[in-house]
């Protein structure tokens, strides 16, 4: 996958947009050394729950303007989100099962950003910021029925783990 991203940068005020958005570019060790130290000071699972909501977030809204500006379905507006997270720089994400009739899915990472830092020894999962991402882009692909969803997602095996690649299991809660 070659990344033909455009980058439009404003000659007056330096902002940088892809997509329709505005963009930073930064090192990957810059996120990283935060994204550690803001586990160190508040713990995971609260760091965990934040990002969740965030990330959730930010997908559902990424979602939607590439859904307006480029009139796809939501579908291949979820797609094209993975394949633009991979040609970001975050790691190479796979959709191996999405299901909009089911409200689930299944996403295989391969060179995960928080994975390659953590290194494989980590001995837990690391890559948890993904998660949002996972539930905002099925909360898009469920469009009105996903709503008011309950939608979780677990990283079921990580590289930080010494796995070959870290896997994500995502859907609308059950019961």
């Amino acid at each position: 996958m070659t990344p033909e991203i455009p980058i439009d940068v404003d000659p007056d005020t330096g902002i940088w947009r892809t997509d329709d958005l505005p963009m930073v570019y930064l090192p990957r060790h810059f996120l990283v050394n935060n994204h550690r130290a803001v586990e160190a000071a508040m713990g995971i699972e609260p760091y965990r729950a934040i990002l969740r909501d965030a990330t959730d977030a930010s997908a559902v809204h990424w979602c939607a303007v590439q859904a307006r500006s480029l009139g796809l379905d939501p579908e291949q507006t979820v797609r094209r989100y993975f394949q633009r997270l991979s040609q970001r720089g975050w790691g190479r994400f796979e959709i191996e099962a999405l299901d909009a009739a089911a409200g689930q899915g299944r996403i295989a990472l391969s060179s995960s950003i928080f994975a390659l830092e953590y290194g494989p020894g980590a001995g837990r999962p690391v890559c948890y910021m993904f998660e949002g991402f996972m539930t905002g882009a099925l909360r898009h692909l469920l469009g009105a029925a996903g709503a008011g969803a309950a939608i979780e997602c677990e990283e079921t095996q990580c590289a930080a783990m010494g796995h070959d690649h870290c896997r994500f299991e995502f859907g609308v809660r059950k019961g």
